[in-house]
């Protein structure tokens, strides 16, 4: 039992430093002529073609891809919230705010849908803990978006990056809901029906090629946070609560916001740092639970 919670954290946590990734590279990508909807397509395409390959030197993968088949209804959900909201809007919102921004506000109102629903659809029950846990988060997020908010674009952003989150909270419920295991296999499905759904998007802005300057880090983009990122976060699923793996996963813009630095020179300063301290404690206050004391036998 501590193994597979000790597994799951991990789990998370890997989530956490792969989506980290995603707003250096997608802002990269926009340097060339991609649009935001052109990349949303590309990496979700590419990861689809990746895990398509794999199927065919894989006997196990192509088994569970076909025992899934009787989850295609709560699959397509997931993959329209997990996928399309939150690759389309998230990309887009990138290109009005600051990454750090971004990642902080879309899991802080990601974190509050995962909250709210996972009591009300998987009647997961929350301690006190876990309430000053999310009161603190609340508090580190309104000083992240307020310090950034002046230079990240609090309205386009704020919104894209919200919706985003939203989309991405019911994503990580209605999986733990419906008992969507499989992991690459349940992973390909996503890609598969993300795939037509991101086209819409691409084709009303109109179809465009990658440059072959740009092809590694679409390559890049596919493979770490959208594969791996799904998957680790998937797999956590199975061994945490989806409020945990959330709370987890929170630590995302720590990751963010230290590759924003490294690469784009976008850094936490002044009050953000408060912010970045009470999120992290927030983290720990959630997934902090106190033993039982022992009973003293007279």
């Amino acid at each position: 039992m501590k193994n597979t919670y000790t597994l799951g954290i991990l789990l998370a946590l890997g989530a956490a430093i792969l989506n980290g990734t995603v707003g250096i590279l997608s802002k990269g990508l926009f340097s060339s002529d991609l649009t935001p909807a052109a990349v949303s397509f590309y990496k979700c395409f590419i990861a689809f073609g990746v895990l398509s390959i794999f199927t065919v030197f894989n006997s196990d993968f192509r088994k569970n891809i076909i025992l899934l088949t009787k989850n295609i209804k709560a699959i397509a959900l997931c993959s329209f919230l997990g996928i399309f909201v939150l690759y389309f809007f998230e990309t887009t919102a990138y290109n009005y705010a600051v990454v750090p921004f971004v990642v902080f506000l879309l899991l802080g109102s990601s974190v509050l849908t995962t909250f709210v629903f996972s009591s009300l659809l998987l009647k997961e029950k929350k301690n006190k803990l876990k309430y000053v846990g999310l009161f603190l988060l609340i508090i580190g997020l309104i000083i992240m978006a307020f310090a950034q908010g002046a230079t990240g674009g609090l309205s386009t952003g704020a919104i894209l990056a919200g919706v985003a989150g939203v989309g991405y909270g019911l994503f990580l419920v209605l999986t733990k809901k419906f008992s969507l295991n499989g992991g690459l296999s349940l992973i390909w499905y996503f890609m598969l029906f993300g795939v037509f759904y991101l086209f819409i998007p691409f084709y009303r802005e109109g179809i465009v090629a990658p440059e072959v300057s740009s092809v590694p880090s679409l390559v890049a983009l596919a493979i770490f946070p959208t594969i791996g990122g799904f998957y680790c976060t998937t797999r956590a699923l199975n061994y945490l609560e989806a409020n945990k793996v959330q709370f987890l996963e929170l630590s995302e813009p720590i990751f963010a916001t230290i590759f924003a630095f490294i690469v784009l020179r976008e850094f936490v300063q002044g009050i953000e740092w408060l912010g970045a301290i009470l999120i992290l404690i927030a983290i720990y206050s959630s997934e902090y639970s106190p033993k039982p004391k022992a009973k003293v036998e007279n």
